[in-house]
């Protein structure tokens, strides 16, 4: 699973930092990391292109952080990519700051023989950017296209809805270790990404989502990636630093225009101006890669796609334990108008007078309770020992969250991805707070 140098790798990810451009400099001149790790002070303050704070921390050789990764990477089936490995995205290689070490959970898909899309805009989601997003993506990924996203709130969550609801790959990628959930209300996205897809951070396990992690996380979403679409967002979004990153990269990038009396449209408006490619559905980004990937577009299951009903609802969004706001006040909707449905149809089914129902003899049935309790029973066979723990760990009569539940064996992430499958298979229910409860 991992070579010899993988141990070094990771000494000198830590070494460098997140986005390092020192660091393509010094593998561009010496051969491996043990060679740089196998330095001696006066070498390393010989080096004359890296600066005096990486000269110092090159100097520090413990390698105890490193084989503690590694540790934890074997124990959760966590895939390390350095930038040795031969599965390690040549399209990353190309980036002046290329991640010396990716993590990964789930099946890596073979970038350099794949066309990949990243699909990115801003948390305040409109509708029409929703349902934009979601056709786009749905259609790109029918079509064997890769999508990459950041999983974050608001256009990237629909993009990996749309990926995943048409059986397709997609990548999100975090800024935030591979152990850790963020945002935390996509925990179930989250799943169902790594087990159908691909969840890859540079961050090593451990490392908290800071603010300033995601700025650098956005120049690996469009350096996987041959195109940018950037959906809404403002000037000052963190669309636009993804799209800034695919321009210095060289990758072709894409805008879906918008209302000019729009602050979410202000952002694509502006890079269609300046040149990018206006891109009104998901043939005008096909069509542009057609000539290097036509023997990898699927273009019979992309006109099947096409043709279907794939527009977002509250109920896909449910299915994937995203929530947006403008499908909520739809969702409320809808509910009250069932509700409304259902004591009409109550009050028709009433009898006009009083009869007394004829007695028939009965044969002894369960109670509620008793049935109830069987069919939790049979829930928790199918479960993984891991999840069943935790629902035993739960309290009978109180809600309780994720955090509760660390113990020996179980961390933040255990927990979350645990209450996720218990709330997918009716055993709990989520609650406003981020917090759980046995049904």
């Amino acid at each position: 699973m991992y070579d010899d140098n993988t141990l070094y790798w990771i000494w000198l990810a830590d070494k460098c930092g997140a986005a390092s451009k020192e660091f393509a400099k010094l593998i561009a001149r010496f051969e491996n990391p043990f060679e740089i790790y196998r330095l001696e002070p006066e070498e390393i303050d010989a080096i004359d292109f890296i600066g005096e704070r990486l000269k110092a921390a090159l100097s520090k050789k413990s390698l105890e952080s490193a084989y503690s990764v590694i540790k934890y990477c074997r124990q959760k089936d966590v895939s390390i990519i350095s930038y040795g490995d031969k599965r390690y995205p040549s399209r990353l290689k190309t980036l002046e700051d290329p991640p010396a070490v990716l993590y990964c959970l789930g099946e890596i898909p073979d970038f350099d023989k794949r066309l990949c899309v990243a699909v990115v805009g801003t948390r305040d989601i409109s509708a029409y950017g929703a349902q934009s997003a979601y056709k786009i993506s749905y259609e790109l990924a029918a079509a064997n296209v890769c999508v990459v996203s950041g999983m974050a709130l608001g256009i990237d969550a629909v993009a990996a809805c749309g990926a995943l609801e048409a059986l397709g790959d997609t990548v999100a990628v975090l800024g935030c270790g591979i152990d850790m959930i963020y945002p935390k209300q996509h925990a179930r996205l989250h799943c169902f990404i790594r087990n159908r897809g691909t969840v890859i951070t540079e961050y090593p396990p451990a490392t908290p989502p800071y603010g300033s992690n995601f700025p650098k996380r956005n120049r690996i979403i469009s350096g996987l990636s041959q195109g940018v679409l950037v959906v809404e967002g403002n000037r000052s979004s963190g669309a636009m630093i993804t799209a800034k990153c695919a321009v210095t990269q060289g990758r072709d990038l894409f805008a879906l225009p918008g209302k000019i009396n729009e602050s979410n449209s202000d952002g694509p408006n502006e890079l269609i101006k300046n040149g990018a490619n206006v891109a009104l559905s998901s043939d005008d980004i096909i069509v542009h890669f057609d000539f290097l990937y036509h023997d990898t577009i699927n273009y019979r299951d992309l006109k099947i796609a096409k043709y279907s009903q794939n527009r977002l609802t509250a109920e896909i969004l449910k299915k994937y334990g995203v929530e947006l706001e403008i499908f909520q006040s739809q969702s409320t909707q809808n509910a009250e108008k069932t509700n409304a449905e259902a004591r009409r149809s109550a009050f028709a089914a009433e009898p006009k007078h009083e009869e007394k129902p004829e007695e028939k003899e009965e044969l002894p049935a369960k109670s509620e309770e008793e049935m109830a309790k069987d069919s939790s029973d049979k829930a928790l066979e199918l479960l993984d020992p891991l999840t069943r723990r935790v629902f035993e760990l739960m309290p009978i009569d109180k809600a309780a969250s994720p955090d509760e539940f660390i113990t020996e064996g179980v961390g933040i992430a255990e927990a979350i991805t645990s209450l996720t499958m218990l709330e997918i298979n009716g055993l709990v229910s989520s609650l406003p707070g981020g917090k759980y409860i046995r049904k």
